[in-house]
């Protein structure tokens, strides 16, 4: 599975680099601030490593974006989600993102991203901490300094009306202050969305 994405994304890269499609009509059909909204799955684990866990965590999404070049193919995303996790705790996230997005042949496009943001994760079961000779029990969770990296496929059927873009898209997710032990520590989100553009 590592190798397979790893062949796409190196794939995707070198469509792009010969890219003879104009995105003429995209830039013209571009509106900033959609709706962006998706279906994530998170996973407790290291970068392409049980790839099949993150189908068990689900969580949504929303967003939108706003045009760094008045074009469609540099953007600055924001999202906040939240998402659910029995084992190594709930939580909820919010990240911005810089997004390159070229587009590959016709309406097909790919995306890198990458960002900075902030997580909680609350506690999966009741915590405690030793304090004057006793255990006392603590609330909340743990707060985390998230910088979310991100490659997408898509599609944007441009409209003069209302239209929608949907993606795919796969995250790598670094995240500081675990704990005194663990100083960094990863998740990722195997998202399922779309843009939706409003006239």
């Amino acid at each position: 599975m590592k190798t397979f994405l790893l062949g796409s994304f190196l794939f995707i890269m070198m469509l792009t680099s010969g890219q003879a499609q104009t995105t003429e009509n995209a830039d013209k059909d571009y509106r900033n601030f959609p709706l962006i909204v998706s279906i994530q799955f998170q996973n407790f684990a290291l970068p392409f490593k049980d790839l099949g866990s993150n189908f068990s965590n689900v969580g949504l999404a929303v967003g939108t974006e706003v045009s760094l070049n008045g074009k469609q193919n540099w953007a600055q995303q924001f999202q906040a989600g939240y998402y659910f996790n029995r084992n190594a705790g709930n939580g909820f996230f919010t990240y911005t993102q810089t997004v390159y997005r070229p587009t590959l042949f016709n309406d097909f496009f790919a995306e890198v991203k990458f960002g900075l943001g902030w997580q909680r994760v609350f506690h999966p079961v009741d915590a405690y901490k030793y304090e004057n000779g006793n255990y006392v029990q603590v609330g909340g969770g743990k707060s985390q300094l998230i910088v979310p990296l991100g490659i997408s496929l898509g599609y944007n059927d441009y409209k003069q009306n209302t239209y929608a873009a949907p993606f795919i898209s796969y995250q790598v997710i670094p995240a500081l202050f675990y704990n005194d032990g663990i100083p960094v520590n990863f998740y990722s989100l195997f998202q399922v969305g779309t843009r939706i553009h409003f006239k």
